[in-house]
């Protein structure tokens, strides 16, 4: 990829968002799925409450290891910053989210020492806080430079991104309950900044994806172009308005926001699309827009929703269904899982233990190194795209809060697949400072990925980690932002 990856792979999902402005309305439900709640059944904690063998321990031990690695050796020398992909030169600042979360795993799992992780925290939160040209209106730009977090040349940093941010403070708020101090004091300021109100320009009321300083004026409807002489550049078109796991931590920050004249409205979070749909008679659920794993995990990364009751958009006067969360997230990645085994007949990648699909590295169609973004119905835009059936481990591997048992399997299927001569396929030895899994794997192709994503490793590890000790929920939650959304969404505990 050119320029580090940064002109072929723009924001993470904004691949497929920048269009969904314009053919949201063709979302229609199919025959026979009317608007309904999505409800947990009998045994809501069963996935929870999920008991690891020694075994199983073992391998999420290493695969975690593996991800952790790379979260801490592919940083910037002088700041400490991770790459956005270990072939790149430039940092994603929702990479830093879960490099900075990972630091405390890394402590508690004694990979690093505390102090290693502390320093390392306040290396990269420095790089980032000591500049003054990588943010508006407190909100980070998508890229920066990897050794000073600062603005890229030539247009290459692209947006000031709102889900970057918001992916960058929800890893920030977990270091700053982790390792307090100077740590936290940093997280705080930079979430004091955030104006998430400053974004809410839609016409619609939705929160704008974020700033390009590249366009000559703003192309939000409600937005004035900017004074002359001022400084070029304007909130992009595209805005966040389904619900699904990018746009809800957006809008659960942003509600948690401590100044309320910084804050969105509670009411935007339940007023996000949720559309429901299902796959032949497995359960109904709300669907994102392409379907893709990430978007049934990001959130829950951080928001421990498998301890929140379903939620209740009437409080706030919208006609929307209820929705458990967490039982939401186990039926998307179930019914996926069902999509590729049942296409498995097409491509030699899926089987009822290798399935998985989200966006990562791997061969276009014309054998070329991309960015895959694949979709996978039941979603909004009605349609599967394949990719030609490359997997991505980390899919598979982050969706353990939802499917331990499914992904286990997963799992330990990537692990034993062997090459010709009977070396491991996917795997390299975390022990020997290896990366584990590969970010993706095509048997069709005969091609496994020789790259790793910042944002495809970090959910893999905090994923795991909220199934072993539950680190990355309880630091989360038990921050003042949180609180403050809980209590704000009036979201309510769900009951023992």
């Amino acid at each position: 990829m050119k320029l580090g990856g940064v002109c072929d792979r723009r924001l993470h999902s904004a691949l497929t968002a920048l269009v969904l402005t314009l053919t949201a309305a063709t979302a229609i439900e199919p025959p026979g799925v009317a608007a309904q709640d999505v409800l947990p059944g009998a045994d809501p904690q069963q996935a929870a409450a999920y008991e690891f063998t020694p075994a199983d321990q073992r391998l999420l031990e290493a695969v975690q290891r593996g991800c952790f690695n790379y979260l801490w050796k592919e940083v910037g020398a002088s700041s400490g910053l991770v790459k956005d992909r270990r072939l790149a030169d430039v940092c994603s600042v929702g990479g830093v989210g879960f490099q900075l979360t990972s630091l405390p795993i890394g402590v508690e799992r004694r990979w690093i020492t505390r102090d290693q992780g502390q320093q390392r925290a306040l290396s990269a939160l420095r790089a980032l806080a000591g500049r003054s040209d990588n943010r508006k209106h407190g909100v980070l730009l998508h890229f920066v430079d990897l050794e000073t977090g600062g603005m890229l040349p030539e247009g290459r940093s692209e947006v000031f991104s709102t889900v970057d941010h918001a992916l960058f403070l929800a890893g920030a708020i977990a270091a700053a309950k982790y390792f307090d101090g100077e740590v936290a004091s940093i997280v705080d300021e930079l979430i004091e900044q955030t104006h998430w109100k400053a974004y809410d320009v839609a016409e619609d009321g939705f929160v704008s994806m974020g700033w390009d300083p590249r366009l000559p004026r703003s192309e939000a409807a409600e937005a004035a172009p900017p004074p002359a002489g001022a400084d070029r550049g304007g909130f992009v078109q595209p805005r966040w308005h389904i619900a699904s796991d990018e746009e809800r931590l957006v809008y659960f920050l942003a509600a948690g926001a401590p100044r309320s004249e910084y804050a969105v409205e509670p009411t935007d979070y339940y007023r996000l699309q949720r559309t429901v749909k299902r796959h032949e008679n497995m359960p109904p659920l709300v669907v994102s827009w392409n379907g893709s794993a990430f978007t049934y995990f990001f959130a829950h990364c951080w928001i421990d929703y498998r301890r929140l009751a379903p939620d209740d958009p009437q409080q706030f006067g919208v006609d929307n269904p209820r929705v458990d969360w967490f039982e939401n997230s186990r039926r998307a990645m179930l019914t996926q899982r069902e999509r590729c085994i049942e296409a498995a007949d097409r491509f030699k990648t899926f089987s009822d233990n290798r399935w998985g699909v989200a966006p990562c590295t791997g061969l276009d169609e014309f054998g070329r190194s991309a960015y895959l973004v694949q979709s996978v119905r039941p979603n909004l835009m009605d349609r599967d795209q394949w990719m030609g059936g490359t997997i991505a481990p980390y899919a598979a591997g982050s969706a353990i809060m939802f499917t331990p048992h499914e992904s286990l399997a997963a799992l330990r299927e990537y692990r034993a697949l062997t090459g010709g001569a009977g070396e491991p396929l996917l795997w390299s030895d975390p022990q020997a400072g290896g990366y584990g899994l590969a970010d993706s794997f095509n048997l069709d192709q005969g091609h496994v990925s020789d790259d790793q994503i910042a944002i495809d490793a970090g959910p893999m590890l905090l994923a795991i980690e909220n199934v072993r000790s539950g680190l990355p929920w309880r630091l989360f939650m038990e921050h003042a932002v949180a609180k403050r959304a809980v209590e704000r969404l009036k979201l309510q505990r769900r009951e023992p």
